[in-house]
């Protein structure tokens, strides 16, 4: 199934399974904030170290199979995540809140 996502999140779940680090950071805005599990990344920097991080420790893809948008423009997309990590595959939600075409923040605490 082919979910239809804007630009900029097509781009991140295409760039989650590749090794270009710039490009991803890219997708988010300076003021950018990613909140995963019980810790929050502010900013291009602490983003770029997150995704250092966790591409370190796993090889993983995400797929998105629903999106949903909700009140205040956020949009919710569900994504079957696959990769090298305990408990592969599962489906995650990702809380995405764009600004000027960029992600402007991304929730996926679950």
């Amino acid at each position: 199934m082919t979910v239809t996502v804007p630009d900029v999140i097509a781009r991140y779940y295409q760039l989650i399974g590749e090794p270009d680090v710039d490009a991803f950071v890219a997708c988010f805005a300076n003021n950018a904030i990613v909140a995963d599990g019980d810790r929050t990344y502010d900013g291009p920097a602490a983003i770029r170290a997150w995704r250092e991080r966790t591409a370190a420790e796993y090889a993983y893809d995400a797929v998105p199979e629903t999106v949903e948008e909700q009140a205040g423009g956020n949009l919710v997309v569900t994504a079957l995540v696959s990769g090298t990590f305990p408990g592969s595959p599962v489906r995650q939600r990702h809380r995405f809140t764009l600004r000027d075409g960029l992600i402007g923040a991304l929730d996926i605490r679950q």
